[in-house]
């Protein structure tokens, strides 16, 4: 199958009755085309749907039963476990696979809360000015600045420059918090999507010189076409020039950058290095490294603009990382053990991080526990 995994989810979806029209056309042309498609249609539809429903009940159908499905199919083959014993073994599952599956609790679990639920809460986004005054922003309305003409409109968290005057003179920084992203439309027409922690030097009025500063973090860049003004965002590890186009640029690790293209073209500079990126490819640039291109999987990369973010083989170190970045909460490793384990799965800052800590203790190979505000695992 060219894509299994998509072609497992609708298989499902269809069996729990949960397809959609659209869906059900799709997988009909998969299945008519694809011998394996078929071959796994008739080994789940050999299990009773009510069987199904229940051994799935728990499981964020898009993530968690894909991936279990798939590591039980491995088990299987090697007469370890049925396939319902298997999928209804969570942890037994994830551990014979050689790693631990997070998935989100289904609403209706009972499990003991700890102390805290969201984590601490969020500071607001902040304009730095080049003189160095400090502007906080609001999530939504207008603002005006020390009460002159310029203001600033907020609609949920997207800035745009209210009127013709800049605030000051020079580059500005906007200073995305733990727990935020925030968005800024620039004065060419440009879009660009903060991630939590970043940060974005840019100019209100750039007017021929288009060009930002990436300075940290992660952003998504819509960019408004301009043949004879190229649009670049520097790095600390290396600079995108684009003429018109939709791309991710990765800045969040020390001495890397990567930089991922959705459509339109972009040049990668890196030193004496120079390439060119396609759609579908992203470029991966380390310091004292030469250039290296791969392709990508465009909803992983920006599911971060949906509030998740994937765990692909991750140590303990990425989810501290990860909760730092979106929930404020500090991750303490007590064991080294825990240190050296991977995961896979996924975070949601759109739910309360006490359902990420079940669903760690759920799968028996780590134990988070509160200690004040902090979060520790061992």
């Amino acid at each position: 199958m060219e894509d299994n995994m998509y072609t497992r989810l609708l298989l499902v979806r269809r069996i729990l009755g949960q397809i959609t029209p659209e869906e059900s056309l799709e997988l009909d042309a998969i299945l008519e085309s694809d011998p394996d498609a078929r071959a796994l249609r008739d080994e789940l539809q050999s299990i009773p749907p009510e069987t199904l429903q229940e051994a799935f009940s728990s499981f964020d159908v898009h993530t968690g039963l894909l991936d279990v499905y798939d590591r039980e199919q491995d088990m299987r083959r090697r007469r370890r476990r049925t396939i319902i014993r298997s999928i209804l073994g969570t942890a037994a599952a994830a551990l014979i696979a050689g790693a631990v599956w997070l998935t989100w609790l289904s609403p209706n679990a009972s499990v003991e809360q700890g102390p805290l639920a969201t984590g601490n809460p969020a500071g607001s986004a902040t304009l730095v000015l080049e003189d160095g005054t400090t502007i906080s922003l609001a999530d939504t309305g207008l603002q005006k600045h020390n009460g002159s003409d310029a203001s600033f409109t907020n609609n949920n968290r997207v800035l745009q420059l209210g009127s013709d005057q800049a605030p000051g003179e020079g580059w500005t920084t906007l200073v995305v918090p733990a727990r935020l992203d925030y968005q800024v439309k620039l004065s060419d027409g440009s879009t660009v999507w903060l991630n939590s922690l970043s940060r974005l030097r840019f100019r209100f009025e750039n007017g021929k010189q288009r060009e930002v500063f990436l300075e940290a973090g992660e952003a998504y860049f819509k960019v408004t076409g301009d043949a004879q003004n190229p649009f670049t965002v520097h790095t600390p590890e290396g600079d995108v020039q684009v003429l018109g186009t939709e791309f991710n640029v990765n800045a969040y690790s020390e001495k890397q950058m990567v930089a991922s293209l959705i459509n339109g073209k972009v040049a990668i500079r890196h030193g004496v290095d120079r390439i060119e990126l396609n759609p579908g490819h992203q470029a991966l640039v380390n310091a004292g490294e030469t250039i290296v291109v791969e392709n990508f999987d465009p909803a992983r990369t920006l599911s971060w603009r949906e509030g998740v973010h994937f765990f692909d083989d991750a140590a303990i170190k990425e989810i501290s990382t990860m909760l730092d970045r979106w929930f404020n909460v500090e991750l303490v490793i007590d064991s080294p053990d825990v240190g050296r384990r991977r995961f896979f799965g996924r975070l949601d800052r759109n739910k309360p991080i006490q359902d990420f800590v079940n669903a760690m203790n759920l799968t028996g190979e780590v134990n988070f526990y509160w200690k004040g505000n902090k979060l520790h695992a061992k």
